[in-house]
């Protein structure tokens, strides 16, 4: 392999790790999409009592819902970013791709599942969609900081 060659791959592999600013403006989308998620979920099933006519919801959990919506548009515009330089050059490296595809894989369902709760789910799948949304959503973190860690530990 020539010198110009082994260069160009190198100059290739800097280029997948992300810019400070970059970086931190994925982990803030991250944070928000989750934390408001987390929100959620402790609001809907840790406030959640009994009133005069059933169950009643709390306040924090209509709030949740709103803010995890906005950051969820957030996040995908952070998500949309990765694909102009940090995927394709890691693909084509082949670096860190099995943990990248099921990052995109839980990405993709949760996007799919989101956008069904709130436009297509009815009232007999909406308790099961949604479900499968919080508990993927909850173990996404993990999926995430595994990429991050095989990443770092790749170079």
């Amino acid at each position: 392999m020539s010198k110009s060659h082994q260069r160009a791959i190198q100059l290739l592999a800097e280029k997948t790790v992300l810019g400070l600013w970059h970086r931190r403006w994925l982990y803030v989308a991250l944070t928000a999409v989750w934390g408001t998620g987390a929100l959620w979920v402790f609001a809907h099933y840790g406030f959640a009592s009994d009133g005069e006519f059933g169950a009643t919801r709390h306040p924090v959990e209509a709030w949740a819902l709103k803010l995890h919506g906005a950051a969820a548009f957030f996040f995908l515009v952070a998500l949309g970013s990765m694909f102009a330089q940090h995927i394709p050059r890691a693909w084509y490296l082949r670096r860190n791709v099995a943990s990248g595809i099921c990052a995109l894989v839980v990405c993709a369902f949760l996007t799919a599942t989101g956008y069904g709760l709130y436009y297509f789910a009815l009232d007999d799948t909406h308790a099961l969609v949604g479900a499968m949304h919080w508990i993927v959503g909850l173990a996404a973190i993990g999926v995430f900081w595994i990429h991050l860690w095989v990443g770092r530990n790749y170079r």
